[in-house]
């Protein structure tokens, strides 16, 4: 642990970010959050894909790609406060107000996330890995966030304790992340084509108990499919409702007003405005066995002392 003191962290234990993400029990609310981040960047438009990589759990990336106005480096830093916001604000539009979508939408799809972000002429990033703390058997958060010079990449750095700590990050980034050079690590950057934007990848994927991952890539090659859309929930009346199967149904009515352009491996979603698509309403039944069970305690509970 002495080896890592110069690092930033989370002051958190790292099975809070277990915990966190267990907020989200539908998987496709937390890719939500991904949507979230960059609609509140302001961007106008956001690509979700999925690339093959057989060196990690499940078998594939997943990258939230987006045009938003990005972060510099305090700002990418200020992601590891869990609980603050420089979105909340009384009269504020944006969806995100408790700076946590990040960390729990990302946490609950796989066990690691490593974020790209440009702005005013620097570049950042920012590290975390589950795994990175199960190898090496550390509780506290530690999160590597280097950062660059927009223009000649090389590290900003301001005395010789950050040269350390950036040689530091650098080395769990290249060895636990995806990319393991240098130029593969500075290529995530140029990916980000807009002057500014933000690059999110989700690695190291939650699986079910088969073994396969929670997200099906095979069954449509335009689409990402949950592969079992009802796992852990009650009976449901009508399981015909696409927006639980499918990214692209759900993401088409995800927001009142679309604002984003939203392309899911490469194709663009037609987004629905949803007071026109109400002219046939449903109700969705969903419920889950963890807050019906909650709910059952706390009435049984209330029932006894009732009595007493």
């Amino acid at each position: 642990m002495d080896s890592y003191q110069g690092l930033s962290r989370a002051q958190l234990d790292i099975k809070y970010l277990h915990t966190n993400s267990t907020t989200h029990e539908f998987l496709f609310g937390a890719l939500a959050e991904l949507l979230d981040n960059a609609r509140d960047a302001g961007a106008s438009r956001i690509e979700v894909d999925t690339v093959l990589n057989d060196e990690v759990q499940g078998g594939y990336l997943i990258y939230f790609l987006d045009d938003g106005e990005g972060m510099d480096p305090g700002d990418t830093a200020s992601i590891i406060t869990f609980g603050k916001s420089s979105k909340r604000a009384i009269h504020s539009n944006m969806i995100g107000q408790y700076g946590n979508g990040l960390k729990s939408g990302s946490m609950r799809i796989g066990k690691d996330m490593i974020l790209f972000t440009k702005k005013d002429d620097t570049k950042s990033c920012l590290f975390i890995s589950r795994t990175f703390h199960e190898d090496k058997n550390i509780e506290e958060v530690i999160v590597p966030i280097p950062s660059f010079n927009g223009r000649t990449n090389q590290p900003l750095l301001k005395n010789g304790a950050d040269i350390t700590k950036h040689e530091q990050e650098m080395e769990l980034i290249l060895k636990y992340s995806p990319f393991h050079s240098e130029k593969d690590f500075m290529a995530q950057f140029d990916k980000i084509t807009a002057p500014s934007g933000t690059l999110v990848v989700i690695f190291n994927l939650k699986l079910l108990d088969n073994g396969e991952p929670e997200l099906d890539i095979k069954t449509d090659s335009k689409d990402i499919i949950m592969a079992n859309p009802y796992i852990g929930e009650d009976e449901i009346e009508d399981r015909d409702y696409l927006e639980r199967r499918s990214f692209r149904a759900y993401s088409a009515v995800l927001y009142v007003e679309p604002k984003m352009k939203v392309y899911i491996r490469g194709h663009k979603v037609q987004t629905k405005r949803l007071p026109n698509s109400l002219y046939k309403p449903k109700q969705y039944r969903y419920t889950s066995l963890r807050f019906k069970k909650r709910s059952e305690i706390e009435a049984s509970k209330a029932d006894k002392e009732a009595k007493w």
